[in-house]
């Protein structure tokens, strides 16, 4: 076996493969390999990638494709098994070896998760003698913070937000608002999580078995976001995406959102409200909003008296939800049915509903989304209770969803497939042809600017030149992602018409390669301007060195450094 460019797992080293089992050379952990990384090289590098960013659900994305077209082997699991547990490598200063940490505890062991055991029964001698230690080393440092957590109190509210802007390095202006707002709640009684309070007192040990207790109690997450860009930072992202995993499980639990506009936000909160950080008293409706849920929705209201309504208005009540559900407040409809079945266990359409809004969607638009109820026992007891046009009703609702789910599965594989052929073509079409050629003239630009010899008219204009290159280095980034953008589309159009899909069916094009891409070509298009467009204050020193010491090139040179190299 001859696996080139493959990363490895722990540092992300480009590892030398000739066998299933290798050395990283650069931080001395053991990689297995089986022959199906040989056919996904770029995908599973894609996937490690982030996988160390903390994107865990793109990554599990990437292995689950994986796992769909090919036989399952030992490598793909366990590397799916890392992602589900959250497991980032941290070099240890004394010895550099990397050690595992957490950032994504569960209540189930990894010796006993899924494909951890798959992955086991897969494996060889050797390798199940590596995978054994590391599982067992990640369920001592689990069962660690499992101890921590079950010591915890449990919490009423986690606030979600980010502390600090990647860019000014300052804290956002989201802090004063989730202050105001963690104010006004304990002021209520409530016991709130609130990273910069709740955290303060334990900087010296790791925040996970903290954040997990209070992700598991909270009945209810708020999430503020004054740029949409906030909302999808790697750990915000990592709070929220986690609660609504738990919501899956706990009908009681609810989570609410702040923003600036509601048309950026994640596609995950599409058909949730949104309280607008432009109303002066944004925080005080929020608070006002949670109140009312945690009250009189949870039914515990500061005496303890429960909300009920009056015994033989099972008609009404079904109106209540029914009226709540359309207007997406699904919590309200979670408890109206649940009391609603109470009274009537024998009423089909209670359960349907409260199956709908337990997978946050109401009765007219649950046909356009992409989810398997099929194993809710709410779906189950309402077709066994359903007549016989009612259960057809239901069932063909049911099975329009799995269709929309092997769909979006499908569609999923078209875009992965076109974000990898993307990213291949850039190395050699015209885009990547001209990013090489702009990038050698800036880099000459500043060899010439650093050897001007102090004439200040001569600088001047060499800056002047160079700024134009830089500005038109990032119309090229802009033009590339508009290519990408407007090529997505057409696949996604084209995907559409050939299935007849409508615009109301919720089939997205945000696949974890395409995804990843876009990501990646934002982030270089940043990367190049800031070190470009002040290269005295952005160059290594090294480079800045290097680039006063270079002679002027040849014209022969400077036409063979214009042949086209790796994008």
């Amino acid at each position: 076996m001859n696996v080139e460019a493959l990363n490895c797992r722990c540092c992300g080293g480009v590892l030398e493969v000739k066998s299933a089992l290798c050395t990283c050379k650069y931080c001395g952990a053991t990689n297995f390999v089986s022959p199906t990384a040989e056919k996904y090289i770029t995908q599973l590098n894609r996937a490690n990638k982030l996988r160390q960013e903390k994107e865990y659900d793109n990554a599990i994305r990437i292995y689950d494709n994986i796992l769909s077209e090919n036989v399952p082997t030992a490598d793909i699991l366990w590397l799916r098994t890392l992602c589900e547990y959250g497991i980032e490598y941290v070099p240890d200063p004394i010895s550099s070896k990397f050690f595992p940490t957490l950032h994504r505890i569960k209540d189930e062991s990894i010796l006993n998760y899924h494909s951890y055991i798959e992955a086991l029964k897969l494996c060889d001698d050797k390798q199940k003698e590596v995978i054994v230690k590391e599982a067992s080393e990640i369920n001592r440092i689990q069962s660690e913070y499992l101890e921590i957590a079950k010591n915890e109190a449990p919490y009423d509210v986690f606030i979600c937000y980010k502390e600090t802007d990647e860019d000014t390095k300052g804290t956002t202006e989201d802090v004063a608002y989730c202050t105001k707002l963690y104010e006004i709640l304990t002021k209520q009684g409530y016991k709130v999580f609130f990273a910069r309070v709740t955290l303060e007192d334990k900087l010296s040990v790791d925040f996970e078995p903290y954040i997990f207790a209070a992700l598991k109690s909270s009945k209810v997450m708020a999430v503020i976001g004054s740029k949409s860009e906030y909302f999808t930072a790697t750990w915000v992202k990592n709070e929220w995406s986690r609660f609504l995993k738990l919501m899956e499980t706990d009908m009681k639990k609810q989570i609410f959102f702040a923003c600036d506009d509601p048309e950026e936000l994640p596609r995950a909160f599409s058909l949730k409200q949104a309280q607008l950080l432009s109303n002066p008293d944004a925080m005080e409706i929020l608070a006002r909003n949670i109140n009312y849920y945690l009250t009189n929705i949870l039914k515990e209201n500061k005496n303890g008296k429960p909300v009920s309504y009056e015994p033989g208005s099972t008609g009404a009540m079904y109106e209540d939800a029914l009226k709540k559900s359309l207007q997406g407040n699904y919590a309200a409809v979670l408890s109206i049915t649940s009391d609603l079945i109470e009274v009537n266990p024998g009423m089909p359409e209670a359960y349907w509903l409260r199956m709908a809004a337990n997978i946050r969607h109401n009765p007219d638009n649950l046909k356009n989304s992409k989810k398997d109820f099929t194993q809710d026992p709410d779906y189950e007891k309402a077709i066994s209770l359903a007549d016989e046009i009612l259960r057809k009703q239901y069932i063909e609702i049911k099975d329009a969803c799995l269709n929309n789910l092997r769909l979006q599965n499908e569609f999923n594989s078209i875009m992965d497939k076109f974000a990898d052929e993307y990213e291949e073509e850039l190395k050699t079409s015209e885009f990547g042809s001209k990013k090489r050629i702009l990038i050698r003239e800036i880099e000459k630009l500043i060899y010439d600017i650093n050897n001007a010899s102090g004439i200040l008219s001569s600088t001047e204009k060499l800056e002047v030149q160079r700024e134009l290159k830089v500005a038109e280095l990032d119309k090229l980034f802009k033009d590339i992602l508009n290519d990408l953008q407007n090529k997505a589309i057409a696949k996604y159009r084209s995907f559409c018409s050939q299935n007849n899909i409508s615009n109301k069916t919720e089939i997205d094009m945000e696949s974890a390669n395409y995804g990843s891409l876009r990501a990646e070509l934002v982030e270089e298009s940043k990367a190049l301007h800031k070190k470009y467009s002040q290269p005295e204050a952005f160059l290594a020193g090294s480079e800045i060195a290097e680039l006063k010491n270079k002679k002027e090139p040849t014209v022969g040179e400077m036409v063979s450094k214009m042949m086209p190299r790796d994008y």
